[in-house]
C-alpha cells in the first residue's frame, strides 16, 4: 500500500482545519444572541397621541401607512377630550421606533394665515400615565374602568396575550361589558401606566409618591361635564398604588377630589399583596439602588407600611353597599428571577408562589363568598393575561359585568341623594 506524500497530507490537513472552522462557526451561529433574542419576542404595540379628534382608524392608518405598514389596532378620545390615542402594530418596525423612543411626526406645519403652534403625532411603546382604549357612544357611555399594572410592568403589555397582540381589556372587555337597556357597549376603557423598573433604576418613588401620580392623571374625569361611576382593575403593585390613592381623595377637601371619590364604586384586585409578598428573588435585583424602598415596602415580612395602609383603606371606603371589592388570587407557583447565560435577569429561577391567598383576599367582613374571592388557575404575571374564549377570562367577565349593572344603580341613587 502506497503511504500518502507529504503534500497529500498537507491538503487533508487543510481540508480537515476548514470543517473544523466551518463546523464551529455554524455551531456559534445556532447559540442565540441578544439581537436573535429580541427579534423572537412578542409582537410590540405602539401608542399614537395627539391624534386630531376628527380622525377615525382608517385616517390614522392611512397617513402612517406613509411611513411604515401599520395595522391601527383602536383609536379612543383621551379623558383629556382634546385628542384621540391610537394603538398599533406594524409588520416591519419604523426605523425611529427599534430604540424605543418616542418617535413624532409632524402633521402639518403652520402657515401665515393659521400661526398656530406645529402640530405632531407621538408614537411610544412606554405607555405611561393615562392610555384610552375605547370609547362607547356618548349615549351609551356609563361606566369608567381603569386598569393599573404592578410592579415592573407595562400598562398594556402585561395584560396582553403572550406572543399575539390580543389585550382583552381593548379587544374583549368593551363588547361584554354592555348596557341592559340596548346591548351596546356601556364601559369607557382606560389604562394606567407607572415606572416600576427594578432591575437598574434609578427612581426612589415610594407609594405614595407613586398614588400622587395616579391621582394627578384621574383629575380630568372629575372636571368632565358628566363624571361616570369608576371601576378599578388592579394588578399586584398597582392594587397597592390604588389603596393609596383612594385613602388620599378620602381626606381630600378639594372639591375634584371629593368628586372623584364618590365616583368610585368597584375595585378588583388581581393578585394584590394587601399582606405582602415574596419578594427575597428581587432583591438582588435591586441591589443598592434607589428603589429598594419600595421593594422592601411590599414584602410580607413585617411591613408596617402595609398594615397602615389596610387599615386606613378599610376606614376609607365606607360601610356595605358604597363600594364593592372583588379579589382574584392566583394558585400556580411562579418562576423567580435568576441571571440567564447571558448575565440578564429572567424569571427563570426556583418556582414560589409569590401572593398567599391570604394575603391576596385581605378583605372586609360582608365580601368573603365566592362572588367576591375567586381564584385563578395561573401564575402571578400571567393572572391578568387572557386568551381568546379563556375560561379565566370567563369568571372575570361576569364579575366584571355585575360589577358595572351594580355601579350605575348606586351612582344614580346616590347622585339623586345629592340632588334632593
Amino acid at each position: 500500500m502506497d503511504l500518502p506524500k507529504a503534500s497529500e497530507l498537507g491538503v487533508l490537513a487543510v481540508s480537515a482545519a476548514v470543517i473544523i472552522l466551518t463546523t464551529c462557526c455554524w455551531l456559534v451561529s445556532r447559540k442565540p444572541s441578544k439581537a436573535s433574542r429580541k427579534s423572537s419576542e412578542d409582537s410590540r404595540t405602539f401608542r399614537v397621541r395627539n391624534v386630531p379628534l376628527h380622525w377615525k382608524a382608517t385616517d390614522l392608518q392611512t397617513f402612517l401607512a406613509e411611513h411604515s405598514s401599520p395595522t391601527v389596532k383602536s383609536i379612543a378620545t383621551e379623558i383629556h377630550s382634546g385628542s384621540n390615542t391610537g394603538t398599533v402594530t406594524f409588520k416591519d418596525v419604523p426605523l425611529p421606533l427599534q430604540a424605543s423612543h418616542p418617535w413624532d411626526i409632524p402633521l402639518s406645519l403652520p402657515s401665515e394665515d393659521q400661526p398656530f403652534r406645529d402640530q405632531y403625532l407621538t408614537l411610544d411603546d412606554g405607555f405611561l400615565g393615562i392610555t384610552t382604549l375605547y370609547n362607547p357612544l356618548p349615549e351609551d357611555h356609563k361606566v369608567d374602568v381603569i386598569a393599573v399594572s404592578g410592579l415592573g410592568s407595562h400598562a398594556f403589555g402585561s395584560f396582553k396575550e403572550r406572543g399575539t397582540d390580543f389585550m382583552w381589556l381593548r379587544d374583549a372587555l368593551p363588547y361584554d361589558v354592555t348596557s341592559k337597556d340596548t346591548g351596546r357597549p356601556m364601559a369607557r376603557m382606560i389604562v394606567y401606566g407607572h415606572e416600576s423598573t427594578v432591575e437598574q433604576s434609578k427612581n426612589m418613588q415610594n407609594l405614595e409618591d407613586m398614588s400622587t401620580s395616579f391621582h394627578d392623571s384621574l383629575l380630568a374625569l372629575a372636571r368632565a361635564p358628566t363624571v361616570r361611576p369608576i371601576i378599578l382593575v388592579a394588578h399586584s403593585l398597582g392594587g397597592l398604588i390604588v389603596k393609596q390613592a383612594l385613602i388620599s381623595l378620602s381626606k381630600s377637601k378639594n372639591e375634584d377630589d371629593l368628586t372623584l371619590f364618590r365616583a368610585m364604586y368597584g375595585i378588583v384586585f388581581f393578585g394584590v399583596p394587601h399582606d405582602g409578598m415574596q419578594i427575597k428573588s428581587l432583591i438582588p435585583m435591586v441591589g443598592d439602588g434607589p428603589n429598594r424602598f419600595l421593594v422592601e415596602s411590599i414584602s410580607s415580612i413585617n411591613s408596617q407600611i402595609l398594615s397602615i395602609q389596610q387599615r386606613e383603606f378599610s376606614k376609607a371606603l365606607g360601610g356595605q353597599g358604597d363600594s364593592e371589592i372583588i379579589c382574584f388570587y392566583e394558585t400556580l407557583m411562579s418562576p423567580t428571577a435568576r441571571k440567564d447565560e447571558f448575565g440578564e435577569w429572567k424569571m427563570i429561577g426556583p418556582s414560589e408562589l409569590l401572593v398567599t391567598k391570604f394575603s391576596a383576599t385581605h378583605c372586609r367582613s360582608w365580601e368573603v363568598g365566592p362572588e367576591h374571592i375567586c381564584a385563578v388557575a395561573r401564575t402571578h404575571s400571567d393572572m391578568v393575561r387572557f386568551r381568546r374564549n379563556d375560561h379565566e377570562y370567563d369568571n372575570v367577565r361576569e364579575r366584571l359585568k355585575g360589577l358595572a349593572q351594580r355601579a350605575r344603580v348606586r351612582i344614580s341613587v346616590s347622585n339623586q341623594t345629592c340632588t334632593s
